[in-house]
């Protein structure tokens, strides 16, 4: 199956709307277009990679997101990209909390290849679940 196009606009305009203190379109996106959307996961995971650095950058559109292939990015590489930019994210930490969420659960080996990483991910989980910057669905995730 493949990502209609208008997911992957949805995602774009989701996360400009919470970058400008407007978080319900993110989470409408999160529990409509990724929770229990293993193609919508992947297809988050794919943006990431390639705006990160995680994945090759010779892609010239986003039709890439419509047939996703984790195998083309590197999950540390992601992992560690995900958590260092995760400060600079004010209105879309569910994003990056789901994202990286996603992520260990694809690949749970990732806390053992990047402790560090992972460590730093546990500090902002312990701050993000004792404060208000997450959403219920987030917390649960």
């Amino acid at each position: 199956m493949a990502t209609p196009p208008r997911s992957i606009e949805a995602r774009t305009v989701a996360t400009i709307a919470a970058r400008k203190v407007d978080p319900d379109q993110l989470q409408h996106f999160i529990t409509t277009a990724l929770l229990d959307d293993e193609h919508g996961e992947l297809a988050n995971l794919a943006y990431w990679a390639l705006w990160l650095g995680a994945m090759p950058a010779d892609r010239t559109d986003d039709t890439f997101m419509h047939h996703p292939d984790p195998t083309l990015w590197d999950p540390i590489r992601l992992f560690r990209a995900l958590v260092d930019s995760f400060h600079l994210a004010p209105g879309t930490v569910d994003l990056y909390v789901h994202s990286i969420s996603t992520l260990l659960r694809l690949h749970p080996w990732l806390s053992h290849a990047a402790p560090g990483t992972a460590q730093r991910f546990d500090e902002f989980a312990v701050e993000l679940h004792d404060g208000t910057l997450i959403s219920a669905t987030t917390r649960c995730s």
